[in-house]
């Protein structure tokens, strides 16, 4: 697994340009991610209090600031497990992949903007964001669900900036 970070030219995300504008990165190498998502950085006065508030605690309370719902030690131990499980394609996921890799390419090839083309790469893409989904479950299938979920992941990933749709909670 690979996490990457980019900062946008200039330092500030323009809007009215694509992702591979914003970040200067070519095609080919922005295909070899799975899922982009930006994170703009406004001012809005409430989270901005919020974000100064809790790392003004960390830094003054230390451990007495975070209150994880399990220890490290529990979650390497997940993750050591899930890591372990080889999800496998059911017949009915195997159907569902192929519907939405479908109705992606159509949507691609009738104008539907994105912030790149839809490919087999993609597909690729679909089915190890299922096997993932499937893993976090700790379940031996891949199950339709999991492909639906990895589909919308998917699809956000790759909606372009300027669209108001995509909200952070």
């Amino acid at each position: 697994s690979v996490l990457a970070a980019a900062n946008p030219i200039n330092g500030r995300y323009d809007k009215s340009k694509s992702l591979k504008s914003n970040v200067a990165m070519t095609a080919p190498i922005m295909s070899r991610f799975d899922l982009f998502f930006v994170i703009l950085d406004e001012c809005n006065e409430v989270p901005d209090y919020n974000i100064a508030t809790h790392i003004t605690n960390v830094h003054r309370l230390r451990d007495e600031a975070l209150k994880p719902d399990y220890t490290t030690a529990e979650i390497q131990r997940y993750i050591k497990f899930a890591r372990t499980l080889r999800p496998q394609i059911t017949p009915a996921a195997e159907k569902v992949l192929v519907a939405q890799y479908q109705r992606l390419r159509q949507n691609d090839a009738s104008g539907t903007k994105s912030s790149y083309r839809i490919t087999v790469r993609q597909l690729e893409s679909m089915v190890r964001l299922s096997e993932a989904l499937a893993r976090l479950y700790c379940d031996d299938e891949i199950k339709p669900q999991y492909v639906m979920e990895a589909c919308r992941f998917l699809q956000r990933s790759i909606l372009r900036v300027e669209n108001d749709d995509v909200e952070l909670d």
